[in-house]
């Protein structure tokens, strides 16, 4: 989620319960853990156990499509440089594998880290300071209530009561865009706007830690990002995730320059998927 004025709150409330949801390790997921979703069948873990195993196997596609680069379309709209290649699998690598974060240790030496595990935890009354995190998720984001948000330079991610509400498991290819005249019709973010979209956004945030605060959500605009830019956006990744594992065959050709999109646009039903720089 994007962080703004509510930055400083989520990271406070985020180090305050800390603590206690070491103590609450009520259920794991290859090494992810899980907090506060409930017990038994039936219940928040139970489901987010079903999940995340899911969701590491799609990462593999996602790892696949990686090594391809750019001659990936999907990768090159997203990432643009074969340079970058190395950096987004690693990313995503770490995502798949729960990769063990280094965080900062409150009281401690800024540059002290201890490991923790990628923790999973839902917003719940029983939780430590649940009033001020209900606050991060009663944030309207792109239209809709917050889904999700990772407390900011640490190793969990909260899920809020929207996640469970108005979202598939995936990524599915009736949410794919077309592209015309070398832009996405429609230009939305639908294709990502799902469980596994929100898991690969999230995470982003945790395994990279020099996102730019001011995100990019609208897909055409992510592919007109930097090179250098685009690895500092979450919803490139997850875009890209969601797209490759939805098998999504359409992208922009981010390489074509202005005046030769004016030309594109001015050709009915103008579609540079095949082009190459």
């Amino acid at each position: 989620m994007m962080y703004s004025h509510l930055y400083l709150l989520i990271a406070v409330a985020g180090l305050l319960c800390q603590a206690a949801i070491a103590q609450q390790n009520l259920a794991t997921s290859g090494n992810y853990e899980i907090q506060f979703c409930g017990k038994g069948r039936g219940s928040k873990s139970a489901r987010l156990q079903t999940l995340l195993p899911q969701f590491r196997h799609n990462l593999q596609l996602v790892l696949a499509d990686v090594k391809r680069g750019t001659k990936s379309e999907a990768y090159r709209a997203y990432f643009k440089s074969q340079a970058n290649a190395a950096y987004v699998e690693s990313i995503f690598q770490a995502m798949a594998d729960g990769t063990r974060l280094q965080i900062a240790v409150p009281g401690a030496p800024s540059n002290f880290r201890r490991p923790a595990s990628p923790t999973i935890v839902c917003l719940d009354p029983s939780m430590p300071n649940a009033e001020r995190l209900r606050a991060v998720c009663s944030e309207t984001m792109l239209g809709g209530r917050a889904l999700g948000s990772i407390i900011p330079q640490s190793h969990v991610m909260v899920l809020c009561p929207a996640y469970w509400q108005v979202l598939t498991k995936g990524p599915v290819r009736s949410d794919c865009p077309t592209v015309k005249r070398n832009k996405f019709v429609p230009d939305n973010h639908r294709v990502g706007e799902n469980q596994y979209g929100v898991f690969v956004h999230e995470f982003t945030h945790a395994y990279t830690h020099n996102w730019d605060t001011k995100e990019i959500y609208n897909p055409m605009e992510a592919v007109k990002l930097s090179a250098k830019r685009s690895l500092k956006n979450p919803s490139n990744f997850a875009l890209y995730a969601a797209s490759v594992v939805a098998g999504c065959s359409q992208y922009p050709n981010p390489n074509i320059l202005p005046d030769e999109e004016r030309i594109l646009q001015e050709i009915s039903e103008g579609n540079t998927t095949d082009l190459e720089p």
